[in-house]
């Protein structure tokens, strides 16, 4: 066994080799290349734990480019990381949702974009004179008015009502009618509606509400408060409403806004939360950090991020924590401590997973060539995880830049029939690949065999 392993490492480290991936290449500001970098992986390919593998809908905002592929490829060999395909399908939700092909000429069109947007615009104007009259029966005579409600119409609309309260009535109306449910954009810009005109007491009613959509990017939620990090006296009045709400819902509050302040830079009032939130019963968890660490990352303050980690060593491993991390430190040329990295978080049990893959595919890509990524994309599909959409496109486009239409159609005809979903995701996909470069013909050729193929028929 311990030989095939090796034979697999030599394998996928030749394959690197030919794409001459040598030390002279790599720039004067580099550190020295590693020199023990392949028996440095290959203990760790011996050792590694078991698999605390967690899927998270968050792409890190960073792109990889590490130039030390013998290491991570070796790292990536010895992560034998399985799929979660309930938590992945999660994901996979949010990862999709490209458009459909919209090739002039090619598609026959219901509706042009000019004429939803008049019907739009139209229904943003009937139902705003109804909203600045504010009759008592407003609500009888929104219903009257007789448009399908839908999440997009309901946003533009609380976009551009000054009104608060005419915002509320709007939004609970909007909520009772028949298959129409609130989104998280909707639910958000009531929030900032109600933060903006400091009406905590049925912001405090709304919060419950908005905690039960799922949503992973918690930053947007309380942009409202984003202005108060040095107000002492408005910081005290938002922590009050959050102290009266339920235990889980006043958590997540916590955690939005500290990922509020973080996005915005103003660490300090962050800090100031989390000192806060643990003399509430509310204790911080390991993905209450992440925001912190992603902002100390980003200002080059390491020593700060790995404090975080010595606090929250007990706590239950995050995957995302460490990938983040592990991004930062590859972006700032620092493949060793990478490596390193690299290394502790599988002692800590926290495998590599398909965002990591796709990282490293990416990293492959860009400094190493196509062939280098495809070699980790064959080695993932091995290991039996699910590739991300996004790790397809990638290939898809290197493929076709480097290679040529053919190849690049080669590579789809190869990865389709096990997911109707994937399938008219690349499609779509080469198709404005194939449009944006000119190539229409054979834009034109894929659209008819995916129709004739019947993917995407149902969507």
């Amino acid at each position: 066994m311990a030989c095939a392993r090796r034979a697999v490492l030599a394998s996928i480290m030749r394959a690197f080799a030919t794409n001459q991936l040598y030390r002279q290449q790599w720039s004067p500001a580099s550190p020295a290349w590693p020199q023990n970098l392949y028996s440095t992986a290959l203990k760790i390919f011996e050792n590694g734990g078991r698999s605390c593998l967690r899927f998270h809908g968050l792409i890190l905002s960073q792109k990889f480019y590490s130039t030390d592929a013998s290491a991570t490829v070796q790292i990536l060999e010895e992560t034998r990381a399985t799929s979660d395909e309930d938590e992945y399908s999660k994901f996979r939700a949010v990862n999709n949702d490209e458009e459909e092909d919209s090739l002039p000429g090619l598609t026959g069109t219901v509706e042009t974009p000019e004429k939803e947007k008049w019907k739009l615009d139209n229904a943003i104007r009937e139902i705003h004179q109804v909203l600045e009259k504010g009759d008592e029966d407003m609500e009888e005579t929104l219903t009257q008015l007789g448009f399908q409600i839908t999440p997009r119409l309901v946003k533009s609309v609380l976009d551009t009502t000054s009104s608060p309260n005419s915002a509320l009535r709007f939004f609970q109306w909007a909520k009772a009618q028949p298959g129409f449910q609130h989104n998280i954009s909707t639910y958000d810009k009531l929030v900032d509606i109600l933060g903006r005109s400091k009406d905590f007491e049925t912001l405090q009613k709304v919060l419950p509400e908005r905690s039960g959509a799922r949503c992973d990017n918690f930053s947007k939620t309380f942009s409202f408060a984003a202005g108060w990090h040095d107000d002492s006296d408005m910081l005290n009045e938002v922590m009050k409403m959050f102290d009266k709400l339920e235990l889980s819902v006043r958590r997540e509050a916590y955690e939005r806004l500290i990922a509020t302040f973080c996005e915005k830079n103003h660490v300090n009032a962050a800090l100031k939360l989390l000192e806060k939130m643990a003399t509430v019963d509310c204790a911080p968890r390991m993905s209450t950090y992440r925001p912190l660490i992603k902002v100390y990352c980003q200002n080059n303050q390491m020593d700060k991020a790995q404090e975080i980690f010595e606090m929250m060593k007990d706590s239950p491993q995050d995957s995302f924590c460490y990938n983040v991390v592990l991004n930062a430190l590859c972006n700032r040329n620092q493949f060793t401590e990478a490596t390193e990295w690299l290394q502790s978080m599988v002692n800590m049990g926290c495998k590599l997973d398909a965002y990591t893959y796709d990282i490293m595919i990416r990293a492959a890509r860009n400094r190493v060539g196509i062939q280098g990524a495809l070699q980790l994309f064959d080695r993932l599909k091995k290991e039996g995880i699910s590739p991300l959409y996004a790790t397809y496109s990638i290939l898809l486009d290197k493929l076709f830049q480097i290679k040529g239409f053919g190849q690049a159609h080669s590579f789809l005809i190869q990865q389709c029939g096990k997911d109707p979903k994937l399938d008219s995701f690349m499609y779509s996909h080469l198709i404005k690949v194939c449009s944006k470069s000119g190539r229409h013909q054979e834009a034109s050729n894929l659209l008819k065999e995916k129709k004739a193929k019947g993917i995407g028929a149902s969507a």
